[in-house]
C-alpha cells in the first residue's frame, strides 16, 4: 500500500477538500473531513506528467481531480507514466533533437500551406452543391462592383455577339452551370476577364478593346470556362480562407461558404491561381476551341498582345500591368503563349 495527502476537487465547484489516499493493487481509496470517502479503480485515474514548481495532478472519472506534492508516491504508483516521462525528458534534454523537432514542425507546416492546403481545397471543393457555388459567385461580383468595377460602356451589339460567342462554347456542355457573362469598365484591373464560381465570367472593357478579332475574346472565354468546371474560384476561396473553410465546406455550412466572398476577390485579382490550376484551364480552352473550329492559336495572340500592351505600358514608366492586370495573375506568359502554338 502507498500512502499520501492530497487535495481533492469534485470538478464541479472551486471548493476544496484535504483528503488522505491510500492506493493498493486496483484500487484508490480517498478518504477526507466530513466523513467523505471515494474508491476509484486504479485503472480510471489518469495521472499528468510533473511540470517544475507544480503539484502532480491526478484526473478521476467525472472530471474530479486530485493535486499532491507526493511525486515519489505518485512515481512508484505509476511506474509506466514514469518511463514516459523519462523518455520525454531526455527527448527535450537533448538539443539536436529539439531542433530537429522545430524543423520537422516547420517543414510540415510549410508542406500543409503549399501542398496540403490546396489538396485538400480541391477535394473538398467537389462537394459543395452547385447552387451554394452559384451564390458565392454572386456576393463575390457585388464585392468586385463595390470596390473595382463600373458599369460597362462597351456598345450593347458588341456585347450580344461576345454573349452569342459564350453560348457556342458552352452549348451542350452539360456541367449544371448556368453561364453568364458580365462586361465592367475597370480602371485598376485594366485587360482582364476572370471566372466567378457558379458560372458567371466577367470581362474587364480594357480586354475588349484590345482584342483584334471576336475569335481572341471567345479563346479568353474558353479559358474562363475551364476555370469554372474545375471549381478553380471555389478552391481558390477555400484555400485563401483556410482551415476554417475547408471545416466549413465538410460540414455543408453553405452561409460560412458564401461568407467566402469577403476573401476571394483579392485572391483572385491579386494572388490569382497556381501554375497547376492554369495549365488545367489553358488544356481545357485548347479542347474547347477546337471542337466549336477555332485554333487555339487566337489564345496565343490574345496573351501576346496583352504581354505587348504590359511592355508597353512599362516603357511608358507605369506600373507595366494596369493595376492588376490578367497577366499579373496568369504566370509564364511565354510558355503559355507556346503551349498554345504547338496544341494538337
Amino acid at each position: 500500500m502507498i500512502e499520501f495527502d492530497a487535495v481533492y476537487y469534485d470538478g464541479r465547484t472551486s471548493a476544496r477538500k484535504a483528503a488522505r489516499v491510500q492506493a493498493y493493487t486496483q484500487s484508490l481509496y480517498v478518504t477526507g473531513e466530513g466523513g467523505f470517502k471515494l474508491e476509484v479503480p486504479l485503472a480510471n485515474v489518469r495521472v499528468e506528467p510533473p511540470l517544475a514548481g507544480t503539484r502532480r495532478i491526478l484526473h478521476l472519472p467525472g472530471g474530479a481531480q486530485l493535486q499532491t506534492d507526493a511525486d515519489a508516491a505518485l512515481r512508484a504508483l505509476f511506474p509506466r507514466s514514469n518511463r514516459l516521462e523519462t523518455w520525454v525528458h531526455a527527448l527535450e534534454s537533448r538539443w539536436p533533437l529539439a531542433l530537429a523537432g522545430v524543423v520537422v514542425a516547420a517543414a510540415f507546416s510549410w508542406w500543409c500551406v503549399v501542398y496540403g492546403l490546396p489538396l485538400a481545397a480541391g477535394l473538398v471543393a467537389t462537394h459543395v452543391p452547385v447552387q451554394v457555388e452559384v451564390k458565392l459567385g454572386e456576393q463575390t461580383l457585388a464585392s468586385i462592383d463595390q470596390a473595382v468595377c463600373d458599369k460597362s460602356d462597351i456598345g450593347l451589339a458588341k456585347q450580344d455577339k461576345v454573349r452569342q460567342d459564350l453560348a457556342a462554347l458552352t452549348a451542350r456542355l452539360d456541367d449544371g452551370y448556368d453561364y453568364r457573362l458580365e462586361f465592367r469598365a475597370c480602371k485598376g484591373l485594366g485587360a482582364n476577364a476572370f471566372a466567378l464560381p457558379g458560372g458567371t465570367i466577367v470581362i474587364t472593357d480594357a480586354l475588349v478593346r484590345l482584342a483584334e478579332n471576336d475569335a481572341q475574346i471567345s479563346a479568353v472565354l474558353a479559358h474562363e470556362i475551364g476555370h469554372v468546371r474545375h471549381r478553380h474560384g471555389l478552391r481558390l476561396a477555400i484555400q485563401a480562407a483556410g482551415l476554417a473553410a475547408l471545416i466549413a465546406a465538410l460540414a455543408g455550412d453553405a452561409v460560412s461558404i458564401t461568407g467566402l466572398a469577403v476573401t476571394l476577390p483579392t485572391a483572385l485579382l491579386q494572388s490569382g491561381y497556381s501554375r497547376q490550376l492554369e495549365d488545367e484551364a489553358d488544356t481545357y480552352a485548347f479542347r474547347r476551341l477546337k471542337e466549336i473550329g477555332l485554333s487555339p492559336k487566337y489564345f496565343a495572340e490574345i496573351l501576346a498582345r496583352m504581354e505587348g500592351q504590359k511592355r508597353g505600358r512599362a516603357a511608358g514608366g507605369t506600373d507595366g500591368r494596369g493595376g492588376f492586370g490578367y497577366l499579373s495573375t496568369h504566370p509564364a506568359t511565354a510558355e503559355r503563349i507556346e503551349r498554345a502554338l504547338s496544341a494538337p
